[in-house]
């Protein structure tokens, strides 16, 4: 007789039935390959064109190393993946302690702007008043 399963499903999107994809690592630079990697896949399977993907990517690594840099010791990065109507977007949240943000205007600002849609940055301080929970979000709109 085989058990019914009970453990939790994963939230589905409301537009097109696919679940949103999460991955957590710990915040090193070591894991960057791992980032970029889910990124161009997820993105693929969420019908972006090979050229959103491959922009996305490169968002996604270059917010992902500023996070890790000035992210607090023993802490994680953490990615979620979701697609909605014709929006891909990627948050990516860590701990941070120090400025990591690039100033609007920078020539790195200019680069991200051109490689996603839209950017948000956010940062709420801890408890403690020495760190930030610093979240960006990355959208594009899929042209498929």
């Amino acid at each position: 007789m085989k058990q019914a399963d009970t453990s939790p499903q994963p939230s589905r999107d409301e537009t097109n039935g696919a679940p949103p994809v999460t991955l957590t690592v710990a915040a090193q630079h070591d894991q960057l390959p791992l980032v970029r990697m889910l990124t161009e896949v997820v993105a693929m399977r969420n019908n972006c064109t090979l050229d959103q993907a491959a922009d996305l990517k490169l968002a996604v690594d270059q917010i992902s190393t500023l996070l890790i840099s000035a992210a607090a010791e023993r802490t994680e990065l953490g990615c979620r993946f979701r697609a909605a109507g014709d929006t891909f977007s990627v948050v990516l949240t860590a701990t941070t302690v120090g400025d990591w943000q690039p100033e609007h205007g920078s020539l790195e600002w200019r680069i991200l702007s051109a490689l996603a849609d839209s950017i948000e940055i956010s940062q709420q301080p801890d408890d403690s008043g020495r760190a930030h929970e610093s979240t960006v979000t990355l959208c594009t709109r899929k042209l498929v």
